[in-house]
C-alpha cells in the first residue's frame, strides 16, 4: 500500500513530500482523498484543519480511518507548531495501528532546531513543546536521521518537511528529473499570505517589475508558463479555482520550496511551484523562478 505523508494545509504536504522525492520517490500531493490518485511511490493529502478548532481537526482525521488503516504514515507539521496537531496526532493513534508518536519539528535548513525540548528559531528559543508524546531534539540533518533510524513499525512519526526526507530514506525510483517549463512568459505568482516573510517577497517582486510575472492577477491567462503559490490555502485556492486535484511529480527546488505538474483541470501538466508563507528572504520566490525563467 502506498505510504502517505498527511499534512494540515496543502503547501505543507508538497514540502514533505517532495523532500522524500530527493530520495528516490515519485510524489504527489493530493488536495481530496476521493481523487483518483495518481500512479506514485508516496502520496501526500491535505486535511485543510491548520485553522481548525481541536474537535474539528479530530472529526476531520477520524473521517479518513479507512484510507489511513494499514498504511506506512507520516503526520506532517507545522515547522513553528501552528495548528491543532497534538488533537491530530492523538486521533491518529487511535484510528491506526501505531501505539506511540515520536515527534521531532525540526527543519535545520530553514533554521528550525530542537533542542532540550525547546524549538528554536535561529538558533533563538521560540517555544517549549509541550505534548503527550515523545519528543527528539535535532539541530543537524544527521541529527534527524538519528531521529528516523530510531523508529519501528508502531511509531507514528511527526515532525516538518525535515525529519520526511530521513524517515522516507530509501524510494523505489530514482531521483526526479529535471522539470521544464515554457520560457514564454508569464508566471502567475500568487501571495497571499499576510505572513511578514511573504509580504516582504511581494514588495521585493512588484519593485522588480517584471513582464515576465503576474503578481496577484484578479484572472488568469489562458496558457501560463506556470504558477507559484505562496501560503497552503492561497494554493488550494487556486487549485479549487483551476480544477485541478493536485500536484504529481514534485521535487524540491530549493529548501522548502517544491515543484511539480498539475494533475486536472484547465492547466493540466502546467507546472506549479508552492512555498509556506512563513519564511525566506525578500528574494526567496524570484530565486525559484529563475530555475524557469
Amino acid at each position: 500500500m502506498t505510504p502517505l505523508i498527511l499534512a494540515d494545509d496543502f503547501s505543507g504536504a508538497c514540502d514533505a513530500a517532495a523532500r522524500a522525492a530527493a530520495n528516490g520517490y515519485s510524489a504527489a500531493a493530493l488536495l481530496d482523498p476521493d481523487s483518483p490518485a495518481p500512479a506514485a511511490d508516496l502520496l501526500a493529502l491535505t486535511t485543510e484543519t491548520r485553522h481548525a478548532a481541536p474537535d474539528a481537526a479530530r472529526l476531520r482525521i477520524r473521517s479518513l480511518a479507512p484510507l489511513l488503516s494499514g498504511r506506512l504514515l507520516y503526520k506532517k507539521i507545522d515547522s513553528t507548531l501552528r495548528g491543532p496537531w497534538i488533537d491530530e496526532v492523538g486521533e491518529l493513534l487511535a484510528v491506526t495501528d501505531y501505539a506511540q508518536a515520536v515527534v521531532c519539528p525540526a527543519f535545520p535548513a530553514q533554521g528550525r532546531t530542537v533542542r532540550d525540548g525547546w524549538l528554536c528559531l535561529n538558533d533563538q528559543p521560540l517555544q517549549q513543546i509541550v505534548c503527550p508524546f515523545t519528543i527528539r531534539d535535532a539541530s543537524t540533518e544527521d541529527d534527524l536521521a538519528r531521529v528516523a533510524a530510531g523508529l519501528c513499525w508502531s511509531i507514528l512519526p511527526v515532525g516538518s518537511a525535515g525529519l520526511a526526507r530521513h524517515v522516507f530514506r530509501s524510494g523505489p525510483s530514482a531521483p526526479p528529473a529535471a522539470l521544464e517549463a515554457p520560457r514564454t512568459p508569464p508566471w502567475i505568482v500568487l501571495i497571499g499570505s499576510e505572513h511578514p516573510a511573504s509580504q516582504a517577497q511581494l514588495r521585493f517582486l512588484q519593485q522588480a517589475a517584471s513582464a515576465r510575472f503576474l503578481l496577484n492577477p484578479a484572472s488568469f491567462p489562458d496558457h501560463p508558463a506556470g504558477i507559484f503559490a505562496t501560503g497552503g490555502e492561497t494554493a488550494a485556492r487556486f487549485l479549487r479555482r483551476a480544477q485541478a486535484r493536485g500536484i504529481a511529480g514534485l521535487r524540491e527546488l530549493l529548501p522548502g520550496v517544491p515543484a511539480g505538474r498539475l494533475l486536472g483541470g484547465r492547466y493540466d501538466g502546467t507546472v506549479m511551484i508552492t512555498k509556506a508563507g512563513g519564511f525566506g528572504s525578500p528574494d526567496a520566490i524570484l530565486r525559484a523562478l529563475e530555475f524557469f525563467l
